[in-house]
């Protein structure tokens, strides 16, 4: 059997009310933790300034150990993972110019230590790579508690 019934307003209205809060609950509970921005910036930075030493390749692989360790802990943790890919053609040409920009970074800084051995220049690096993440992070984060309709810190 197949019947329709006709909702009132008011009926629509609180259907619709609640599908936004349950949206909202959802995008809270996906809001990355200030921790997690800390900590991934201290890993990409890490990874950046281990190449101030002579031979980085045998520790190269602990930053990137902990990258996935902590992504897996993190939706662990939460239950949530917010999958907000860039929804407008101008962010996703910023992703992949900030992408750009760090591998350029990278390369250049290891580049630069080769050439005239200089391990600092890595170390440096690292530190402005690892503020850059943290504040997109940051930046991130804050969209996303944007979405869930503020309330959260």
């Amino acid at each position: 059997m197949n019947e329709n019934e006709n909702l009132s307003a008011d009926e629509a209205r609180e259907a619709l009310e609640s599908v936004t809060k349950m949206e909202s609950a959802g995008w809270r509970r996906a809001v990355p933790k200030r921790w997690f921005g800390a900590a991934m910036a201290t890993l990409i930075g890490s990874m950046f300034g281990v190449y101030a030493l002579q031979d980085p390749y045998p520790y190269i692989v602990f930053p990137i150990i902990g990258i996935a360790l902590l992504i897996a802990s993190s939706r662990e943790t939460v239950g949530a993972y917010g999958r907000d890919f860039p929804d407008s053609k101008a962010n996703k040409w910023m992703l992949v110019l900030f992408a750009a920009i760090l591998l350029v970074v990278f390369f250049g800084s290891i580049f630069i230590r080769r050439t005239y051995d200089a391990a600092w220049v890595s170390v440096v690096t690292g530190l402005l790579v690892g503020l850059t993440v943290f504040l997109a992070s940051e930046h991130e984060r804050r969209a996303y508690i944007a979405k869930a309709g503020g309330g959260q810190e």
